[in-house]
């Protein structure tokens, strides 16, 4: 009985000396606390591509967006709030951005820092407005993305099938000219677009 007990304790100790350095190891490092109030310009301390690396790869692509040195450039600081609330605004770890917090129109870099929404005829100012009305992102958020990323996008348009217009021919001594007016649409269709991760499109059959 005694030489089980004895072959039983020396089992459980080379159990627990292939194991225990296995557990230890595990728990290593686990509680390096990140210091959030250091910095302003910086991540305030926190690795952010430690979750986010696939963003970051992401934006890495980007000149405009790889020039910042922090991603609290944009998801805290310009949002006017601290990770410790000094400003009277506490969020925990960042604040989700609007593009047009920075794409506003008021940069004078190169043309691709102005806002869609600049032009007075701007064709994209309703895609933008109806975005913004949408709770799926925030702000102005979807229609920027929908454009300036590859991310997949599927469409359905509701067109007419039919435009119809007057011509009217109006003869005089030194030629003739055109009143062209009525203009009417008739009929719909609907047509499905769809997108994928390469950024390129394709009707749906």
């Amino acid at each position: 009985m005694s030489n089980k007990l004895i072959l039983v304790g020396i089992a459980i100790a080379a159990i627990g000396l292939i194991a225990l350095p296995q557990t230890l190891a595990m728990f290593v490092g686990q509680h390096n606390w990140y210091d959030i109030k250091t910095d302003a310009n910086t991540n305030y301390g926190v690795p952010c591509a430690k979750c986010h690396a696939d963003v970051y790869q992401e934006l890495q692509t980007s000149i405009p967006h790889s020039a910042s040195t922090s991603c609290g450039d944009c998801h805290v600081v310009s949002q006017g709030v601290t990770p410790d609330g000094a400003s009277g605004s506490a969020i925990h770890a960042a604040a989700a951005p609007r593009c047009l917090d920075c794409h506003d129109g008021s940069w004078t870099g190169a043309p691709d820092g102005r806002s869609i929404l600049d032009g007075t005829k701007e064709v994209h100012k309703t895609f933008a407005s109806e975005a913004n009305n949408s709770a799926f992102l925030k702000g102005e958020n979807e229609a920027c993305i929908a454009c300036h990323t590859h991310v997949a996008v599927d469409i359905t348009w509701t067109k007419a099938t039919n435009i119809s217009l007057t011509a009217t021919e109006q003869t005089t001594p030194t030629g003739h000219t055109w009143s062209v007016g009525n203009f009417a649409a008739t009929g719909t269709v609907i047509v499905k677009t769809s997108g994928n991760a390469d950024g390129q499109g394709a009707v749906v059959p």
